[in-house]
């Protein structure tokens, strides 16, 4: 059954309440859930050429001690400013990491979960925050002063000074704005719900590109032992010319051509070796973790294969267009934009407010001219109460601007939308067609690598017979080495296309989605 597949949808469609979920308590049970599968593999009648179990090895210094003092500082520097302990090893060295393994290692190691779940924490506070508007705002002022000064009254000038202090509370309520701060909830609303979706699409993503990744490391570590094997025929190749040779019944140009060959695959083999060590940074950056930790990896033959398309492109066009996060997401921000509009309009009508304010007026050794020395204490409660009005009539028409901002900004929402949704579109045939010509292909592959193993096998014992000649033999030797790439790259070209076609569709994990996914059939080998 295509449970890796159908497994890789679950993975890709995590919400972000799940990962959070996943996160605080057992990511690694969710990743199980996800690829129970990987090690379900159908026998094939022609054995590929696989790897053993792996091993991401870590490049020297491998312990912060080994590194000279001064990078030490600086390196305890940056993670002192990151609060990452240098001792700290997300990997675990006793088991063998499999796909859902190392899916769940990157949704707790790279960064970049953080940075989105952090976007939508502050997309919720945010929203709280326009929310409060509704809200009345009360505030505590007191003050105090020492006071002189003068009134002019009829026969003469009143004299004053002393000491006055004020206490109170002050109390500022909208009660109506015509909608101003409903528009800016709903667009506070929608803001959050496209972070949401923006977070559950990051996690979809760095799933997808560890997945990819995974295939191509394992692909070219199969590389290497297709390439070791191809110079164990051409080292044995060439130890049969060099035999025939020194009986005489070889010429020294039939020698060299095999001794070419040999050396040929030597630099294959080396090239390949090459590629593995870029493979892996790439791998480990998308883990995020450093390429110096040691992974335990399982081989690219325990990974099972779809057998073919079940549902039609148009189907997978239509689901897509209902649940791809990202799309979404760009949905939510133009019901956003479509708020915002709704408050620039508001803006030209009036907003009424309550006003009021209660406290305490206190006068200490207070006196006047008419008093003489004698100096008077006195204290009066204060209390206002006030209904506003505030209505702007004429702003320069900043709110008229305002509004058209806001409706070509609406504007231009819609039209990302649109060509969102023929980027989806898109890349779904594109992914589509890349899957079915990759099902083929693998056919065509294993039919190769068996006809050129045949071939090889029955060159070689009629070389060794003398009924064929060196230049026969060095050929199926290389058809074989091309066979067996060609096999090694038709099953990581499958499942990098198959997982591209999930992960495009945005395909969720339903309820109704039995063990034959709705995208792919059963496995092959």
């Amino acid at each position: 059954m295509n449970k890796l597949f159908l497994t890789l949808s679950i993975l890709l469609s995590c919400s972000a309440k799940a990962f959070i979920s996943c996160l605080l308590h057992t990511a690694r049970g969710y990743a199980l859930l996800a690829l129970l599968s990987l090690t379900a593999c159908m026998p094939s009648k022609v054995t590929p050429v696989v790897a053993p179990a792996v091993t991401l090895e870590p490049a020297p210094p491998t312990h912060a001690s080994d590194r000279p003092v001064q990078e030490n500082s600086r390196a305890a520097q940056v993670n002192a400013e990151l609060n990452y302990p240098l001792t700290d090893n997300p990997v675990d060295t006793h088991i063998t990491y499999d796909l859902p393994a190392l899916v769940d290692l990157a949704l707790r190691s790279n960064p970049e979960t953080k940075v989105s779940w952090e976007e939508a924490q502050a997309a919720a506070a945010h929203l709280e925050r326009n929310r409060s508007t509704w809200y009345p705002t009360l505030t505590a002022m007191a003050f105090g002063q020492q006071f002189k000064d003068s009134i002019v009254i009829p026969g003469g000038v009143l004299l004053r000074n002393g000491y006055g202090s004020f206490a109170g509370l002050d109390l500022a309520w909208t009660l109506f704005d015509f909608g101003r701060r409903q528009a800016v909830v709903d667009a506070g609303v929608q803001r959050l719900s496209a972070a949401n979706f923006s977070f559950t699409r990051k996690h979809q993503e760095i799933a997808y590109r560890v997945t990819t990744s995974f295939f191509a490391y394992q692909a070219l570590l199969s590389r290497v032992t297709a390439a070791q094997q191809t110079l164990e025929a051409a080292s044995a190749g060439t130890d049969a010319v060099q035999a025939k040779f020194n009986k005489g019944l070889a010429t020294r140009p039939d020698l060299l051509l095999a001794m070419q060959q040999q050396a040929k695959a030597r630099y294959d083999l080396q090239d390949a070796r090459g590629a593995v060590v870029q493979a892996q940074a790439d791998l480990t950056a998308n883990l995020g973790i450093s390429p110096t930790y040691t992974l335990q990896l399982i081989d690219l033959s325990k990974l099972a294969l779809p057998a073919g398309l079940v549902s039609s492109v148009e189907k997978i066009v239509d689901q897509a267009l209902e649940q791809r996060p990202d799309l979404l997401a760009r949905l939510a921000e133009l019901r956003a934009r479509e708020a915002e509009v709704k408050k620039a309009r508001a803006e030209f009508w009036p907003k009424f407010s309550l006003t009021g304010m209660l406290g305490n007026q206190y006068w200490l050794k207070a006196q006047t001219s008419f008093s003489g020395s004698q100096n008077y204490t006195a204290s009066n409660l204060v209390d206002t109460a006030m209904l506003n009005v505030e209505w702007t009539l004429f702003d320069g028409f900043e709110r008229s601007n305002a509004v058209r901002e806001a409706e070509a900004r609406t504007a231009a929402s819609k039209a990302q939308l649109e060509a969102l949704r023929l980027e989806i579109i898109r890349d779904i045939w594109k992914a589509y067609a890349d899957t079915k010509t990759a099902l083929e292909k693998r056919e065509f592959a294993l039919a190769l690598l068996k006809a050129a193993e045949e071939s090889y096998a029955a060159t070689q014992e009629s070389y060794s017979h003398g009924f064929s000649t060196v230049i026969e033999l060095l050929s199926a030797q290389k058809d074989l080495a091309h066979a067996r790439f060609t096999e090694i790259d038709s099953r990581a070209n499958l499942l990098r296309s198959a997982s591209t076609l999930v992960y495009v569709a945005g395909e969720q994990n339903r309820g109704d989605v039995n063990a034959d996914s709705e995208v792919f059939g059963r496995t092959l080998p």
